[in-house]
């Protein structure tokens, strides 16, 4: 009796065990799957430019400067832009392309960074060449007075792109920036545009 008894607990136990591990799920095999589905459009790029600013003062309402307004220009250049993001190019139909952009902009008494998100809208001509054009958003970064004073804005970007090879493309850019802030009793406006040229490689995950 005994020995029908341990042998009835023992069924029981491997029955349970064998029931746990088939509803066992593993989070890998589908963030695996979708990883292989979407690494065709992963991209890293690099890009160089030149660029105008231009920067615009004017007198608050309240102000004892309203009505006056102060415009200065700036021809610079970037140091470097990187980029990462995720882009699907269709042959006769839209696409989109998302991106996150770093930028260092060389000007003359100072570095400034600007950190933007890029959303556009593709259309590939035939297997090398593609348009694209969309929106960003973006802040400049760098002394404490342009960052407390310089507001987050919204710009654009346009531009044409070719595959030379399956593991490199080239990309030249329109990029315009608005930016607006605020210093005591002065309202500031800041328009950057240029051109832009960059180079792109496709990345690819494996988990």
């Amino acid at each position: 009796m005994k020995k029908l008894i341990v042998l009835v607990v023992l069924a029981t136990i491997s029955s349970a065990q064998a029931a746990t591990n088939t509803s066992k799920f593993d989070v890998r095999v589908p963030v695996k799957n979708w990883i292989k589905k979407m690494n065709d459009g992963f991209r890293v790029g690099i890009a160089q430019g030149s660029l105008t600013s231009n920067t615009r003062f004017r007198g608050g309402a309240n102000s004892a400067q309203a009505g006056q307004e102060i415009s200065e220009n700036e021809n610079t250049r970037t140091k470097i832009q990187l980029e990462a993001g995720y882009e699907k190019v269709k042959i006769k139909e839209l696409g989109y392309s998302v991106f996150g952009i770093y930028q260092d902009i060389a000007m003359d008494d100072e570095d400034v960074r600007n950190m933007r998100l890029s959303a556009n809208a593709t259309y590939g001509v035939d297997p090398q060449v593609y348009f694209y054009g969309g929106l960003n958003w973006g802040k400049y970064f760098g002394s404490e007075q342009i960052e407390t004073s310089i507001d987050s804005g919204i710009g654009m970007q346009a531009g044409a792109g070719f595959k030379i090879i399956k593991q490199a493309q080239i990309e030249l850019e329109y990029l315009y920036l608005q930016n607006e802030g605020r210093r005591r009793d002065l309202n500031i406006d800041i328009e950057t545009k240029g051109i832009m040229l960059k180079v792109k490689t496709p990345i690819t995950f494996d988990i």
